[in-house]
């Protein structure tokens, strides 16, 4: 994690107002619920991930096709504006724990709407460090989360910052808990954004 001094300790900068400690199922500093902690120093710069809050796209823009979140579902996107061009985001260390930010600082350079630019834009709990997880993070958002019954998410298919080939990407699906690497970037998928500290 960030200290870089073995195992950490969990902090108290969680929670409503910051006064829990940062645990897996507790409020993140961005209002939505951790789903990672590097209880063992494994990942440079970040000690935890936390889950965009249920609730996190009401409102906001979309393309024909693609559906605005609510109150309680989350979005339906394509995966990014342009759903044929590789952004060289398929070799299996785009997939694992800790590059879904540097997956998605890749593809916003391209990307002008879709789960990729409406994750990078998310700005809640006045963080603007959002992004839109790889699909090892997808994963253990899966797995801590969706599981334990908590975050309010649906039982279908997640985008990942992973791709898979040029007009492909892999997606999370949170019924079952399989993965596939067959989403097509031109259909929609749910979306929940993620970030690191």
């Amino acid at each position: 994690g960030a200290s870089g001094s073995g195992a950490i300790t969990q902090q108290s900068i969680c929670g409503a107002g910051g006064t829990s400690l940062c645990k897996i199922g507790v409020q993140g500093p961005g209002g939505g619920l951790i789903f990672f902690v590097d209880y063992n120093d494994q990942y440079a710069g970040f000690n935890y991930l936390e889950a965009a809050p249920m609730g996190w796209g009401n409102g906001i823009t979309v393309i024909s096709g693609e559906t605005t979140g609510s109150s309680t579902v989350d979005p339906l996107l394509q995966w990014c504006s342009d759903t044929s061009t590789g952004l060289g985001l398929t070799a299996w260390d785009k997939s694992a724990v800790g590059v879904g930010s540097t997956n998605t600082s890749t593809a916003d350079t391209t990307c002008t709407t879709g789960a990729i630019q409406a994750a990078s834009d998310y700005a809640g709990g006045a963080k603007t460090d959002w992004f839109l997880g790889s699909i090892g993070e997808m994963m253990l958002m899966y797995t801590n989360l969706r599981q334990a019954g908590v975050g309010g998410y649906s039982a279908g298919r997640y985008w990942s910052s992973s791709e898979s080939a040029d007009s492909f990407a892999w997606y999370q699906f949170f019924g079952s808990g399989s993965q596939s690497d067959g989403g097509s970037k031109s259909n929609t998928s749910y979306v929940r954004p993620v970030r690191a500290f």
